[in-house]
């Protein structure tokens, strides 16, 4: 059996939405993150769980790449998008403990560079995400 996911790199302008998650024991900053439910299309996938996690419209979908994550069976789908409007953030803190924008200069690498989620923060960090 094969979960997809999708790991979201919400950007507007030269920001990028980082967050952590709410009772977990992963602390580092993360990309925004969910599973496909059932009938949905791996893009619809996206807008969801971002207006779920932070209340925010998005558009330009830009696939990046896909990634297996052997632990849970999940096949990661990577996605860049823009905000669509307003980049006022409304935080489901039931899945966020924080959802906050980093300009890209901020963005600070972790040490597994394994993970898809920081390749896509330091692709953005060095301006070269897909357009």
């Amino acid at each position: 059996k094969i979960c997809p996911a999708v790991i979201i790199a919400v950007t507007h302008g030269n920001k990028i939405l980082m967050s952590k998650y709410a009772g977990r024991e992963y602390k580092k900053y993360a990309l925004l993150a969910g599973f496909n439910e059932t009938g949905e299309s791996i893009e619809e996938t996206v807008r969801r769980e971002v207006m779920e996690e932070v209340g925010l419209k998005v558009k330009n979908l830009r696939y990046y790449k896909s990634q297996p994550w052997s632990f849970s069976g999940t096949l990661l789908f990577g996605f860049f998008c823009d905000v669509d409007g307003e980049d006022t953030l409304t935080v489901d803190h039931e899945e966020l403990s924080i959802a906050q924008w980093f300009e890209r200069d901020q963005i600070i690498g972790q040490d597994n560079n394994s993970s898809l989620t920081n390749e896509m923060m330091m692709v953005f960090a060095a301006g070269k995400e897909p357009k």
